[in-house]
């Protein structure tokens, strides 16, 4: 199976400049002046006894760690077990008539096809890797290749910044459509980050203000949310997720702001994205972590620099 592309390695570690990475044949960890940025897994690991066998998974981030050290996100939460840290996932799609649910793994997940590049050096860290969406009884069979590019930044006074660059091709024989959540015309899917609810309550900022009821749909090209290191703790983290200009329908209003715990850039949130055999999408973001509140970190004025950042140059 495809889980076992990378597996068996021993633990290897590669140092160049500023950042390292180390891989202990089930994640990657990117590593800055030896403090941990975040790890990536490639292959499932251990569920928590009482995660039933579905559950398993691989394909995002978690831990994501604050410039401080302090975890950020969780994973298998008790009230959302297919909740992942930093992850990309949609629920109610299908391929033909057949259901695909790579969100809530339902007989249909990411699976580890093969690394890009893994690469090092002063200014950033760079991983990229192939990933293959599958059903649980045609393991071999991709239906979506996906292709994830992350980029570190080094740490600056109070932020880091990590790029995503997200694409999907459907290699399969039929007509792939994405779908957000139907359910109460909800829209979740999309890039996503679970917060660590023990460090709960959640502060949620956008280009619209505060927001201090759940949000299911926001006009705003970004959102952050904000909380306490430590549980009921005095000093705050928060991370922020900005949507590149190239996206489509940006600045796309499909964001899930959850107070239980959720934070999420939904495209194509309520509508369906159909996709023809060979046909593919690219999503682009930044996360953008923090020490602090949003206003205290200057999330708004990030965005602003990120978005102008993004512009061609002109000749």
């Amino acid at each position: 199976m495809m889980y076992l592309a990378m597996a068996g390695m021993l633990t290897a570690a590669v140092f160049q400049g500023a950042f390292s990475l180390n891989d202990d044949g089930q994640t990657v960890t990117i590593l800055e002046n030896e403090t941990p940025v975040f790890a990536y897994r490639y292959v499932p690991g251990k569920r928590p006894l009482y995660v039933p066998e579905r559950y398993k998974r691989a394909c995002y981030i978690h831990p994501l760690y604050g410039l401080d050290g302090e975890v950020m996100t969780q994973d298998f939460p008790i009230d959302h077990f297919h909740h992942r840290g930093v992850f990309w996932a949609w629920p109610d799609s299908t391929l033909g008539e057949r259901r695909a649910d790579v969100w809530a793994l339902d007989g249909f997940r990411e699976v580890h096809a093969a690394w890009i590049t893994r690469e090092t050096d002063d200014t950033h860290a760079e991983l990229a890797v192939e990933n293959h969406w599958v059903y649980d009884d045609a393991p071999d069979v991709p239906v979506i290749k996906e292709r994830v590019r992350m980029v570190v930044h080094p740490a600056q006074d109070n932020h880091r910044a990590i790029d995503f660059d997200l694409s999907f091709e459907n290699v399969s024989k039929e007509v792939f459509t994405l779908r957000g959540s139907g359910t109460d015309n909800k829209g979740y899917g999309g890039f996503c980050l679970r917060p660590d609810a023990s460090r709960a309550p959640f502060t949620f900022s956008s280009a619209a203000g505060k927001s201090s009821e759940d949000v299911l749909e926001l006009a705003s090209p970004w959102a952050d949310v904000s909380y306490a290191t430590q549980p009921k703790g005095e000093q705050f983290s928060g991370a922020a997720i900005f949507q590149h200009p190239d996206n489509p329908g940006y600045p796309h209003p499909g964001w899930i702001l959850r107070h239980y715990g959720f934070l999420g850039q939904s495209w194509p949130h309520s509508k369906d994205h159909a996709l023809e055999p060979g046909a593919s999408f690219t999503l682009r973001y930044r996360l953008f972590l923090h020490r602090g509140t949003a206003d205290e970190a200057g999330v708004a004025a990030a965005f602003l620099a990120y978005e102008k950042e993004c512009q061609p140059e002109q000749p």
